[in-house]
């Protein structure tokens, strides 16, 4: 009877210390896979706001770059209304420093940037930091004289870049 009162006693005892540890195992088990999932999330949110980043970089930078291809466009060819409609944009989001330094440069003040040197900063600006590429290294084509007739659908291109800055 003293025997069966230990063997009853030693089976309840390893079953409950056996079903304890189960329970803190399937805890740990369910905390972990939690952690992952949260951590796998954290991850994929912060991706998605670098693409978020980078495209509102895209755009942006496509604002300028319309602009300034716009406004250094020959032969009478000039859109008013776009170029108000680009500038109107640039300076919605640009900083007060850059875009006092792009209204001085579209108004053709003296002193104001070249072009080049306003699109290295701005380049800058939106990167968040200056990579070490140059202003001079910013290819600016001039734009090409249409040689033929009037009913000939043949565009014939020089190319030509202006020289950059010896700065």
């Amino acid at each position: 009877m003293e025997y069966t009162q230990a063997f009853i006693i030693s089976s309840i005892s390893s079953i409950s210390t056996v079903s304890i540890l189960v329970f803190v195992g399937y805890l740990l088990r369910s905390w972990i896979i939690e952690r992952l999932k949260a951590s796998i999330k954290h991850e994929y949110d912060l991706k998605m706001l670098e693409v978020e980043r980078q495209r509102e970089i895209r755009l942006k930078g496509a604002i300028v770059s319309d602009l300034l291809a716009e406004w250094i466009r020959k032969n009478g060819k000039l859109d008013y209304h776009e170029l108000n409609r680009l500038s109107f944009q640039a300076f919605i989001w640009l900083p007060k420093n850059l875009a006092e330094k792009l209204s001085s440069s579209l108004s053709h003040q003296p002193g104001s940037q070249d072009l080049r040197d306003l699109i290295k900063e701005i380049r800058t600006y939106l990167q968040e930091e200056d990579d070490g590429f140059k202003a001079k290294d910013v290819i600016v084509f001039n734009e090409p004289d249409i040689k033929g007739t009037p009913n000939s659908s043949h565009i014939y291109s020089d190319a030509v870049t202006k020289p950059k800055p010896t700065r």
